[in-house]
């Protein structure tokens, strides 16, 4: 059986959040970011089955979970900034290996561009991406359109969430040698097909953001891959896990 999760709290930021960390016989630790709105508990299906050799580290953002309120924007600068003196304050050493899901990508691809030495692997499910409102938003039915506006109520308002977009994309580097592997939803209606089409094509979009990179399509899971597909997510992070201690071109392995 793997080792428990050690659960604190720390105040960084003028915020106390909720942590837990357990640290592994490598010194690489697994950064899991949750997406828009969602607390660590997301990641309950995932964190049982990975291997004691690797450290991981999840929290809960401000305001959401077991974490107290802040009065600073909710931006993804913001959080990174957060996340940075929180794995501080928390004695979380790099190389860290980001699992990013939906809006956290953008946290876990703009920690990446700042602090780029200190980063070995990321893996993105079903990515938030820059363009996304200009090319699939227009094609959702006008009731899902109306649905994606309703949803920034419960963590970052709309506009702090465009400012996150636009800020990834000025500050986006290239990850050089560093493993991405970007996981997609394979499931969605046909109301959705053509807006899902161009989901996809974003997703490819952003494998030119590392030499080491690969795509993997989760053919029956929704927009949460990690429940209805953890196997899957957990086989990529050992993909990119290996593929960062080899330093060299790397064949990923195909899930499904």
């Amino acid at each position: 059986m793997n080792p428990a999760l050690t659960e604190r709290t720390y105040t960084v930021e003028g915020c106390t959040f909720y942590t837990k960390h357990r640290k592994g016989k490598e010194d690489a630790t697994i950064i899991f970011e949750a997406g828009y709105g969602f607390s660590s508990d997301t990641w309950q299906q995932i964190l049982p089955d990975i291997d004691e050799e690797l450290g991981l580290f999840v929290y809960d953002r401000a305001g959401l979970g077991k974490s107290g309120p802040t009065r600073e924007k909710r931006t993804a600068d913001q959080m990174a900034k957060e996340l940075k003196a929180l794995l501080q304050a928390a004695g979380v050493k790099p190389p860290y290996l980001f699992v990013a899901h939906s809006f956290g990508a953008v946290i876990a691809r703009l920690f990446a561009s700042r602090y780029s030495g200190n980063i070995i692997g990321l893996v993105l499910l079903d990515p938030a991406c820059e363009h996304q409102e200009q090319t699939v938003l227009p094609l959702l039915p006008k009731e899902a359109q109306a649905d994606y506006f309703k949803q920034f109520s419960t963590e970052a308002s709309h506009e702090e969430f465009i400012q996150s977009l636009y800020m990834m994309k000025q500050e986006q580097k290239h990850l050089g040698t560093v493993p991405l592997l970007v996981l997609s939803s394979g499931k969605c209606s046909p109301a959705l097909e053509k807006a899902h089409h161009e989901w996809l094509k974003l997703h490819g979009s952003l494998l030119s953001l590392s030499q080491q990179s690969g795509w993997i399509k989760a053919k029956n899971s929704s927009h949460l891959i990690h429940h209805d597909e953890p196997h899957i997510v957990q086989l990529a992070i050992y993909d990119v896990w290996y593929a960062a201690q080899r330093q060299y071109g790397y064949v990923y392995q195909t899930a499904n």
